[in-house]
């Protein structure tokens, strides 16, 4: 009797076990990281000292007159500026704010190496970039060229995009640059609003002064 309420004992654990594990994984399925390598410069005046609340208005170059998408990005920074504290203010503004995003595709080979060399085309065209005109460069995989030694011409990996997200903010009282942070990722999505919507926070994380002019910062979204 002992021995069957132990086998029964045991069987219930290993269910409830079994069924947390599925509800983990479940719940894993659902989420991503975005791992963001990110730089930051500041050099605030030592006058104005480093601003936690500002005024600041939107800085747009000619190239983006005739783009249509130009102001995605914008809208997207606009809220996460707010939360910093800073207001935008397009007639008292103390500060200017640029925003830039853009991607390249890679082809990568079967170990995970980005494939360069004669057997590869380059495609260059105009990358999404709302801010400023931006230059998206792939490699397209030719099927039958030279290869590595032992590579069959019929396999290639996914390929990889390298996204980057830059912001600059500039003192309209003296026009030099006094914040400049830069965000980049490189993953196998290939839907890019949704990374740089999670690299936009990630390159201001610990705006206005971070601790660290590189870091890592991941920022965790859905699938």
């Amino acid at each position: 009797m002992k021995v069957l309420n132990m086998t029964r004992h045991f069987k219930f654990i290993s269910g409830l076990f079994a069924l947390c594990c599925l509800v983990f994984l479940s719940g894993c399925s659902t989420m991503r990281v975005v791992e963001s390598q990110v730089q930051t410069n500041t050099q605030w005046p030592a006058s104005a000292g480093i601003p936690s609340q500002a005024l600041y208005r939107l800085e747009r170059l000619p190239a983006d007159a005739n783009n249509l998408q130009a102001g995605w990005a914008e809208v997207e920074l606009e809220p996460i500026l707010a939360g910093l504290g800073w207001k935008r203010n397009d007639v008292d503004a103390k500060y200017s704010v640029w925003i830039g995003v853009q991607a390249a595709e890679y082809v990568v080979d079967i170990r995970g190496r980005i494939v360069r060399g004669p057997w590869l085309n380059l495609n260059i065209g105009n990358g999404y970039r709302p801010r400023g005109v931006g230059v998206g460069v792939g490699w397209t995989y030719t099927r039958g060229g030279p290869l590595y030694p032992g590579m069959r011409s019929d396999i290639h990996e996914p390929p990889i995009y390298v996204r980057e997200v830059s912001i600059l903010i500039r003192d309209l009282q003296t026009g030099q640059v006094v914040y400049q942070t830069k965000a980049t990722h490189d993953g196998p999505w290939s839907d890019h609003q949704a990374i740089w919507r999670a690299m936009i926070p990630a390159a201001l994380q610990g705006f206005p002064n971070p601790a660290q002019v590189k870091r890592r910062v991941d920022v965790t979204i859905s699938r």
